[in-house]
């Protein structure tokens, strides 16, 4: 009898060390919503294909344009195309001349004023617009006048040496670029007219025989990656001013403003 008691007696003693390694059993944790949306934005992005950069994208057709130039310039390039399309040009529009290119590539910048004239705002406040576009112009005409110096390509009526590439081509997708990029988001007619105004003027050179078919396509690559350039430097370039001259003191700022529907320049001077 005393044995089937000291084997309760230790039965009841060892109860606790094995309950005591039980797992308990608790309610369902339900994560933090928060949480399940970073997990699943994660998820999203490791599923996504690959996306191209910023600069990937916005640098891939005027850099294919500028390529497609290169390899016409002053040659019959692929498929007979500068030279090749001169012929065709010559047969059919001999006697072809027209002015109209010498100030066509300027309708952009023309329509920029009569917007914002008739109230019709665009990306930026027209004091930047005016300091986007002199970027864009001096940009665009150092690359366009050290090419025609470097390659020396003659015109196609022979009257000079400065053919490639085409300065008028240049200059009309620069603007156009430029007023894409400003009332682009408005409208996607703005964009079309603005295109359609630099394709023309580039089908103007070419008739008027002033330039090859690679001073062209060259024209508007660098045309547009001028503009390009620009858009994605302007905000950098605001950064580091903004923060260099505010670690100075007795310094001068002048910037452009738009606030609240006003706008003009802005005179900051900070005192000792």
């Amino acid at each position: 009898m005393k044995k089937y008691v000291y084997c309760l007696l230790l039965s009841w003693l060892a109860l606790p060390p094995l309950f005591a390694h039980q797992p308990e059993i608790q309610s369902p944790h339900i994560p933090d919503s928060s949480v399940v949306a970073q997990l699943m934005d994660t998820t999203v992005q490791l599923n996504r294909p690959g996306k191209l950069s910023v600069v990937a994208r916005k640098t891939a057709v005027p850099v294919l344009l500028i390529g497609l130039g290169l390899t016409h310039m002053d040659d019959e390039g692929l498929f007979e195309g500068s030279r090749g399309l001169r012929r065709v040009v010559q047969r059919e529009y001999k006697d072809y001349h027209t002015p109209v290119d010498d100030y066509l590539y300027n309708a952009p910048l023309a329509l920029t004023v009569g917007l914002n004239i008739a109230g019709v705002k665009g990306k930026h406040h027209y004091a930047e617009q005016a300091l986007l576009l002199g970027m864009t112009h001096l940009l665009n005409r150092t690359i366009t006048n050290n090419l025609k110096t470097i390659t020396a390509i003659n015109r196609p009526d022979g009257s000079n040496n400065d053919a490639f590439p085409s300065a008028h081509t240049s200059k009309a997708f620069a603007y156009a670029t430029f007023f894409h990029k400003e009332y682009g988001h408005r409208s996607i007619w703005y964009s079309i007219g603005g295109y359609s105004v630099a394709t023309a003027t580039g089908a103007l050179r070419i008739l008027n025989d002033k330039h090859w078919l690679s001073d062209v396509l060259a024209g508007a690559g660098i045309g547009i990656l001028s503009a390009e350039v620009v858009y994605m430097v302007y905000p950098k370039l605001q950064q580091v001013v903004a923060r260099s001259y505010l670690k100075r003191q007795n310094k001068m700022i002048v910037m452009p403003y738009y606030d609240g529907g006003a706008g003009g320049v802005a005179l900051v001077w900070q005192l000792p």
